[in-house]
This record gives structure tokens, sequence and C-alpha cells, in this order.
């Protein structure tokens, strides 16, 4: 009787146990992939936005914040700050990062004008 019940739970073992325990694995191999790579890619997001909050805020003091005082920022002078922001942001931007934006959201020019007038907005309110 032992010989057959220990022959039972073998095949049983080999039949559902084995590939229940393959299958799981699997999924828990998936799954801890899928959070490094979101993770790494919130790790890149983060580095792009906050070169650009850095950007905006030195641009600001360096540049935008006397004029103001001066009443000279117009047109013209707004674009020179943005155009010194952007530069200032992809300066501080690693390729991995340019190659994030670009993959994930298209134009990294446009991504930057869009950021950096968010941020100036977020900043004064």
């Amino acid at each position: 009787m032992n010989d057959i019940l220990l022959n039972v739970l073998s095949v049983v073992f080999t039949v559902f146990i084995i590939p229940l325990i393959t299958m799981l694995g699997t999924k828990v191999i998936s799954w801890i992939n899928s959070k490094i790579k979101n993770e790494k890619m919130a790790g890149l997001l983060t580095q792009a936005t906050e070169a650009v909050i850095n950007a905006v805020r030195s641009v600001f003091q360096t540049y935008v914040e006397q004029l103001k005082a001066d009443g000279t920022f117009g047109e013209e002078k707004q674009r020179n700050a943005l155009l010194k922001a952007k530069d200032l942001a992809l300066s501080q931007m690693t390729d991995e990062v340019k190659t994030f934006i670009q993959i994930n959201y298209g134009d990294l020019q446009q991504w930057l004008t869009t950021s950096i007038e968010a941020t100036i907005n977020k900043l004064k309110n």
C-alpha cells in the first residue's frame, strides 16, 4: 500500500507540481523584469525632468530676474531665455536620457519646450 501511495505522489509531483513551479518561476521572473524596466524608465524621466527644472531656475536667476528688474524682458529676451534653458537642460542630460525621451515622447526639442514652459508655469504659481 505504501508503494502505491509513493508512486501516486511521485506521479502527481512530476505531472503537476514541477510544471506549476516552473510556470510560477517564469511569471515571477517576468514580473521582476518589468519592475526593473519600469524603475529604469522612471529614473530616466526623473533625470530629464530635474535637468529641465534646474535649467529653468538657473536661467531665471542668472538672466531673467535682472531683465525683469530693468523692465527689458520682452519677447526676444523670452526666446533667448528659452534657448538658454534648452541648451542648459540638454547639457545636463546623458545620451541615454535623450534617447529615452525621443523613443517615448518623440521630438526632443518639442519635449524640452513643452517641459520648460510647464515648469515656468508651475514655478510662477
